[in-house]
């Protein structure tokens, strides 16, 4: 592996942080309960929550030209219910628990480490696989250490973070997912919208009701990939605490395209090494992209199947 002339890799971690992550602990449990936290986080940027607010008002104020069907039954209990779900605020403050994303209250102890290790792992990876597939080893920048360490430290992070409050949230956030979904895949409400894909309805919703354009072209690929990369961080617990980084990858996996799918898995829940390096790489392409680029682009994929919200 080449150097930068201090014999380590420009996107390596410190040594001393290297040593001190060996010492903590990774609770699995604790990265699956923030896979909904992620992927509802996510959909917050779209605008998804303020669409389903707005349509309920609208629905009270008998704005929505619906008639005594389900997405009337769904608004109905949306609008009855509200007292039990999260506030905006208290979304956004498990939000800067767990990522350290922008939140409401300063008395919350955001995870302020969180950005610099996931954009550290998630390039790592990408840059790992496409060195892997195209350049011999006596030429690749990135190393296997670079990803085990990377990985660890990532992992020991949401590890922390993922207990607690966010803990105990991830269930709801999940529930809420769920029903917005629901609510927005209603057929008789997507007419009402001129829509087809739930998508479409929080686009022209926010449009017109909310002076907005939410970029969901972006925040729909970083929920789905998200979710895969903590997945696999959780899965690879065992792998992350060993010293050595053997077989912290399989090259087979990812140079042949073995994905949970092609084994009738799911990939949120038993993503491959392959599953891996395509969500890094669709959460970098997506994350990089301006808004204003985004807009000449197709709709995302209509349908909502990702395992998380199953």
């Amino acid at each position: 592996m080449q150097g930068n002339g201090s014999g380590q890799s420009p996107v390596s971690a410190d040594p001393a942080q290297q040593g001190e992550a060996t010492n903590l602990e990774i609770v699995s449990a604790n990265l699956r309960a923030l896979q909904p936290v992620y992927f509802t986080a996510m959909l917050e940027e779209a605008r998804l929550f303020e669409v389903v607010d707005r349509l309920v008002t609208m629905f009270g104020h008998r704005f929505l030209p619906l008639g005594p069907g389900r997405a009337g039954a769904m608004l109905y209990r949306h609008w009855k219910g509200h007292h039990s779900r999260f506030t905006t605020a208290q979304r956004r403050n498990v939000y800067a628990r767990a990522f350290g994303l922008p939140g409401n209250d300063a008395s919350v102890m955001p995870n302020r480490e969180f950005n610099d290790l996931w954009l550290r792992f998630v390039s790592i990876v990408g840059m790992y696989a496409a060195e892997l597939q195209s350049l011999p080893p006596g030429q690749r920048s990135v190393g296997l250490e670079e990803v085990l360490v990377s990985g660890r430290t990532l992992a020991i992070n949401l590890s922390i973070h993922g207990h607690g409050l966010a803990w105990f949230a991830a269930s709801d956030f999940k529930l809420e997912i769920q029903q917005a979904v629901e609510l927005l895949s209603d057929a008789e409400l997507q007419n009402a919208f001129g829509a087809t894909t739930p998508w479409q309805v929080i686009r022209n919703v926010a449009a017109v009701q909310l002076g907005a354009r939410p970029n969901v072209p972006r925040a729909l690929p970083r929920a789905e990939s998200g979710v895969i990369i903590i997945r696999w961080l959780a899965n690879r617990r065992a792998r992350l605490l060993r010293p050595r980084s053997a077989n912290i990858l399989k090259h087979e996996d990812i140079c042949e395209g073995r994905t949970a799918a092609s084994q009738n898995k799911k990939p949120t829940v038993y993503p491959t090494d392959s599953d891996l390096v395509t969500a890094c790489e669709q959460w970098l392409g997506v994350t990089g992209t301006q808004e204003a680029e985004l807009k000449e682009q197709a709709e995302p994929v209509p349908p909502v199947s990702s395992p998380v919200l199953q």
